[in-house]
């Protein structure tokens, strides 16, 4: 009688084990969790497998979406690596993973606020513009492949939730007197990617 004891502790101290080993495996392959930006929401959590979550996080906003207010989309380059300081005027940034994870999308106030954009180095944009800055020169080099797959899920996620077709996503290849998407930037391909 005294083994069967001993073997239910030894069933349940494997069982501990292997959900513990189990937890550590989980978090280890997590993405980062959110992080609190000051006035910035990170939307890297988002599910990016369709599921809607990332329709999700991006509509929870301060203040709601009219439905006809956005009617175009309009993506264009930081000119630089990764800083704090980019896309401040814009209503989403998609980090190179300089200064934040790479592929990382982060809603800003403005799209919180449902007010309009002021990207930097653009005269003027229309106020029905969405507007997101894509981290890098992309006159230098190309955007990261996480870049890219967070940029067509984004793009596409608003293009559904919001009714914008293919032909009102702008993205100007070289416009260095104003904010344009570089040279090197695979427009064609998130093109395919988008919806039409």
């Amino acid at each position: 009688m005294a083994k069967k004891p001993a073997r239910k502790v030894i069933v349940l101290a494997s069982l501990m084990g292997v959900l513990t080993l189990t937890s550590a495996l989980l978090l280890a392959l997590a993405p980062p969790p959110l992080s609190g930006e000051g006035s910035l929401e990170n939307l890297w959590a988002a599910d990016s497998s369709g599921g809607g979550a990332l329709a999700d996080a991006i509509f929870k906003t301060r203040v709601a979406a009219k439905a006809g207010e956005w009617k175009y989309i309009y993506i264009h380059d930081s000119g630089a690596r990764d800083r704090a300081t980019a896309g401040a005027g814009d209503h989403f940034v998609v980090s190179d993973g300089t200064s934040r994870p790479d592929g990382q999308i982060v809603m800003t106030q403005r799209w919180n606020g449902q007010a309009a954009a002021s990207p930097a180095g653009v005269q003027s944009i229309d106020p029905n513009c969405i507007s997101i800055c894509e981290c890098g020169d992309f006159d230098a080099a190309r955007p990261t492949a996480s870049q890219m797959r967070r940029l067509t899920e984004l793009v596409s996620t608003l293009q559904g939730q919001l009714g914008i077709g293919g032909d009102k996503v702008y993205m100007l290849a070289d416009a260095r007197a104003g904010a344009g998407i570089g040279r090197q930037f695979p427009v064609k391909m998130l093109r395919e990617q988008i919806l039409p």
